[in-house]
């Protein structure tokens, strides 16, 4: 198992740039950001922030999701909505200045090149991969000493978030290995395959404890709100799924050099595909398709606006979307 400041080494390392034109990719009016903040653990692990959406939202309500929401203008780069959205939802000043004199801390942007990747509301989401640590600890040790979270800034938007919690990056890859003396902080974890528009999509889950003793204690002193959480085996747990998991997952891939060759990451084609060939993503409304797409409409797929050509070659490149 790599050690976290490799595993930070690698992901800095990733630069693959896409081939196709970012209005594509990420068009105007469909454009949203998430921040995949991670940080050095209480064991020197490396670990993710997460939040829980409340109930009463209109989209993904409930769900575990990373902190992030959509583009407020088109002069926006996907950093700048990362950190504006993660200040209204888990208090993360955008002013580096106040983070370092406040709290103690600095970001570094470990990469940007992750690719966009589709959500089910038909928004393209970046995700801007980031490293919280602390500001006084010297470059040699700033990937292995734990963050100091005593004056953390962390703090629930009633409206929008319920908890804040972390969970280890290694989880999302545990699986593959029998890595000694590792022992993954989820109670459970499930995958299947599901179909959405006549395409076959890979679902994974992980459920993670309510009260997680292994989390640091400074997000385990914020207040968790949440309530009706799935129970497994009496124990109320988060479910970590969906395209949370997914870009996760494909983060640990990144960070653990577990891209195969010619694997394909995201969603960009697919993206590309119902731009320019389909005629969807165009403006802030959704098309009648969308919104049928959304609503899970028997008999609506993703044939109906992308050519059978393109189909077939996102399946032979992109199997598990």
């Amino acid at each position: 198992m790599l050690e976290a400041a490799q595993l930070i080494r690698n992901l800095k390392s990733f630069s693959v740039k896409s081939a196709l034109p970012l209005d594509t990719t990420w068009p105007a009016y469909r454009r949203s950001a998430v921040l995949i903040l991670l940080f050095i653990g209480r064991y020197g692990e490396l670990r993710v922030i997460l939040t829980k959406r409340c109930r009463n939202l209109r989209s993904f309500s409930g769900h575990v999701s990373l902190p992030g929401g959509k583009s407020d203008s088109l002069l926006e780069t996907p950093e700048v909505v990362a950190r504006r959205e993660s200040e209204e939802e888990i208090g993360l000043p955008r002013d580096d200045e106040i983070l370092r004199r406040d709290y103690g801390m600095k970001i570094e942007t470990l990469t940007t090149h992750v690719p966009h990747f589709l959500s089910r509301t038909f928004l393209s989401v970046k995700p801007i991969v980031s490293f919280l640590h602390n500001s006084e600890t010297s470059l040699e040790n700033r990937y292995k000493i734990p963050l100091d979270g005593s004056k953390f800034f962390g703090k629930l938007n009633p409206g929008e978030t319920t908890s804040i919690f972390s969970i280890p990056l290694s989880d999302l890859i545990a699986h593959r290995y029998n890595w000694t003396n590792y022992h993954p902080e989820y109670v459970s974890r499930k995958e299947y395959w599901a179909k959405w528009g006549g395409l076959k999509w890979f679902i994974q889950h992980y459920y993670y404890p309510n009260e997680n003793v292994k989390d640091t204690r400074w997000l385990n002193d914020i207040i968790d709100t949440s309530s009706g959480d799935e129970a497994l085996e009496g124990v109320p747990c988060k479910d970590v799924w969906g395209l949370t998991a997914k870009m996760l997952q494909e983060v640990c891939d990144i960070a653990f050099s577990e891209l195969n060759f010619g694997k394909t990451i995201g969603h960009e084609s697919l993206i590309y595909a119902l731009h320019e060939l389909g005629g969807q993503l165009h403006g802030h409304e959704r098309s009648e398709w969308e919104s049928n797409m959304i609503m899970n409409k028997r008999g609506v797929n993703y044939k109906d606006v992308i050519p059978k050509f393109y189909l077939d070659s996102l399946s032979n490149t992109q199997p598990d979307f």
